[in-house]
């Protein structure tokens, strides 16, 4: 069993479980803010067992989960999330009645992304995804007074729901061609073996790559996301964009980085198709935007053709560039979102572009956040955004997958309209209002997750040799799946 081995993910369930009990306590205090409390207390408890197991892989439940350098990083890159959803939260109306149910289920989404992370098996894999995503409906309807919400939570639901068909038939059918859930034994059947004309094989790529594209908000499987992303509580919004994408795409690297490497030409251009239409429809759509929530959605299926370059090269320098960009991206994201938050809890209509005219005037520091966040999701040098994307196309041209390359510059060139677009409007718009409804209040949380972002982007562009060796031995962890 080497129940060690899986600590974290049984850390962060039992915290769940927790802080859900802590929202039954009598006293208003400890109902309200215990299970928040409790919820960080027991990530970061869960973080700092999974830097003491940072090193050799551990296999553990029977091969089910394993515990190594890649399930680490990517550990952190959850909880991380998890907890900055949690400050930016302390406030939000759509948890501050039901806190202990709110706090509950971030902690159980974040187990789900724990679990996919150190999956050593396909049911590993489909249980962890499917853990986080009905964690993750209930959290977009959560505001049941908001139309929008309760139809972003259905949405949600309906096609969540159609890509975990695909995914679980996707694995079914590697299953049926393997003889094994396994993905150590998957990956030492097809290498014993010549599969590249077994339609089953092909069948299998086929649907995972669909399954796992709704997941990671990939055209054209993203209809939902515009939707669902406007319609949610903005820190969970926040959550779904960094958290749920890395989430989808440890599974990727999981799958096709470990036990299918040696088909890579099987499904090299299947995914390379996916990556330029989730390049070119985030980016073009996101030119007409005028909500910022929509806006970062587009955003965010733009950033998904992105990684999947990295996940298209078949190398370790792509799952290197993957998981550094998801780093960056995870930061510069959530800042982005934490603005929108702030700005929603000062003024009506928070999250359209409008109101931010004149806020970098008015908040220097956030909107100086807010401009590094968009200066690095567009790629700027020497950003930490310029060199993951950096990283991602020379992992292609590597491969001599050029057409990649290009179409991922091409498509950073176009994401400048609507980047810089928030940049001109923070500093150069007219006041829109020049007296905002001040909530001083629920902005303390919310300042300092912002303001450890900003720092994080920085820091990332400053010591990204030491981040790139990480990220490196992370990845180097795939050849021994």
């Amino acid at each position: 069993m080497n129940t060690l081995a899986a600590t974290p993910p049984l850390i962060v369930a039992g915290t769940a479980v927790l802080a859900l009990l802590a929202g039954l306590l009598p006293t208003r205090w400890a109902h309200r803010e215990g299970p928040t409390i409790i919820a960080i207390v027991g990530l970061l408890a869960a973080a700092v067992m999974s830097i003491v197991l940072w090193g050799n892989r551990i296999v553990a439940l029977g091969g089910g989960y394993r515990i190594d350098r890649l399930g680490v990083l990517f550990n952190l890159i959850f909880i991380g999330c998890a907890i900055a959803t949690l400050l930016l939260s302390v406030h939000e109306s759509a948890g501050v009645d039901r806190r202990g149910e709110y706090a509950a289920l971030v902690v159980t989404a974040t187990a789900g992304m724990v679990l996919v992370a150190g999956a050593g098996d396909l049911i590993t894999i489909f249980l962890g995804i499917e853990i986080l995503s009905v964690a993750l409906y209930v959290l977009c309807a959560l505001e049941l007074w908001r139309e929008r919400s309760l139809e972003s939570g259905l949405k949600y639901l309906i096609v969540g729901a159609v890509g975990s068909s695909f995914l679980l038939y996707g694995l079914a059918f590697l299953f049926g061609t393997t003889g094994s859930t396994n993905l150590s034994t998957i990956g030492s059947r097809l290498t014993e073996a010549s599969f590249n004309t077994e339609p089953l094989l092909w069948i299998a790529v086929t649907l995972i790559i669909v399954g796992l594209g709704f997941k990671a908000s990939a055209a054209p499987f993203h209809m939902w996301t515009p939707d669902v992303y406007e319609g949610a509580p903005t820190p969970i919004t926040a959550f779904m964009a960094t958290a749920t994408k890395a989430a989808a795409f440890v599974a990727f690297l999981r799958i096709f980085a470990a036990p299918l490497i040696d088909l890579v030409h099987t499904w090299q251009i299947a995914i390379g198709a996916v990556a330029v239409a989730s390049i070119v429809v985030g980016n073009i759509a996101a030119l007409v935007q005028t909500n910022l929530k929509r806006m970062l959605a587009y955003s965010s299926i733009a950033q998904a053709g992105y990684l999947l370059i990295g996940v298209a090269a078949g190398t370790i320098q792509g799952a290197q560039a993957v998981l550094f960009y998801l780093l960056a991206y995870a930061v510069m994201t959530m800042a982005a979102f934490a603005v929108v938050i702030i700005r929603e809890r000062e003024v009506d209509d928070g999250e359209q572009l409008t109101a931010l005219s004149g806020y970098g005037r008015a908040r220097p520091v956030l909107g100086g956040i807010m401009t590094l966040a968009m200066l690095s999701l567009a790629g700027f040098p020497p950003l930490s955004g310029f060199i993951g994307k950096f990283l991602l196309f020379g992992a292609a041209a590597e491969q001599h997958l050029w057409w990649l390359a290009v179409v991922g510059a091409l498509g950073s060139v176009v994401s400048l309209g609507y980047y810089l677009r928030v940049v001109g409007v923070l500093w150069f718009g007219a006041d829109s209002d020049p007296q905002p409804r001040k909530l001083l209040e629920v902005s303390s949380p919310a300042i300092l997750t912002t303001a450890a972002c900003g720092v994080a982007i920085l820091g990332f562009a400053v010591f990204a040799g030491p981040l790139l060796t990480v990220c490196q031995q992370a990845a180097m962890s795939l050849l021994s799946a």
